[in-house]
């Protein structure tokens, strides 16, 4: 014979309410400053309105990756770049850097650097101490979009690991940024947002690692813009790595490139 009940039971109308799309708060324990989240590099204020803190900008396919794998690799700097008018103008101003983006991909120039960490790791560019313009429509817009004189850094699953290691030692508030793709949601990005906070939250678990690989495997078959499983597009493997790389690519406050702290 059970025993008797006497709270309320679960009905729709004592679970949570769905969290609106756009701007979220996140709160941290421990008496913490609130974390925000921003769903979208368009839900972000303009820079005079937007608080104090360090952003994490993630755009897992391709931008934050690329980034990631490019400090591997052994660049010097970063710059991200809006557009191709003016990654154009950043090679002509700066014939030694290797320049490139999304737009590489449309004219099967040689000489362009992809926004792909999976067309990078095939090129024969030597990397090391080099200097990499890079457009991308959606991340590098995203760090751009930042108020200047706030530090900036790029995550992805392939480093979150590293990122939250870092934003652990700093202590002050956080604003997450999901690049999205051309101003809709993209969940990829809210998935690598999801793994900076987890290695915040929780310790390192091999059984968690599976789990979300798993979901992540859900996203991809589900996301209208991506490949899904099990035909992957490449790059889309490499998000799978997660935590492979300890890179983390910073803008410090007041400048204009990316460096790896």
């Amino acid at each position: 014979m059970g025993v008797p009940r006497t709270d309320p039971p679960i009905t729709h109308r004592t679970a949570a309410e769905p969290i609106q799309p756009g701007v979220v708060d996140l709160p941290l324990p421990d008496g913490r400053e609130d974390w925000t989240f921003y769903e979208t590099f368009a839900e972000l204020p303009a820079p005079a309105d937007q608080p104090k803190g360090a952003y994490v900008v993630v755009d897992a396919i391709n931008f934050s990756t690329t980034v990631a794998w490019l400090f591997d690799r052994g660049v010097s700097t970063v710059v991200p770049l809006a557009d191709r008018a003016s990654a154009e103008r950043f090679g002509a101003e700066d014939p030694d850097a290797l320049v490139g983006g999304d737009y590489a991909f449309d004219g099967g120039e040689e000489s362009l650097v992809r926004n792909s960490p999976t067309d990078c790791a095939e090129r024969g560019f030597e990397w090391a101490g080099r200097t990499v313009g890079l457009n991308s429509i959606n991340g590098a817009n995203a760090v751009r979009a930042v108020r200047s004189d706030q530090p900036v850094v790029v995550a992805s699953p392939v480093n979150a690991r590293a990122v939250a290691d870092w934003l652990g030692a700093r202590g002050e508030p956080v604003h997450f940024v999901a690049a999205g793709t051309r101003g809709e949601h993209a969940v990829e990005d809210t998935f690598g947002v999801y793994r900076v906070v987890h290695h915040l939250l929780n310790e390192a678990s091999p059984a968690a690692d599976a789990m979300h690989l798993r979901l992540l495997d859900h996203v991809y078959a589900n996301a209208a813009h991506l490949e899904g499983p099990p035909d992957l597009h490449p790059d889309q493997h490499v998000v799978r790595a997660f935590d492979s790389l300890s890179t983390v690519p910073v803008r410090a406050p007041n400048e204009t490139e990316l460096r790896a702290a």
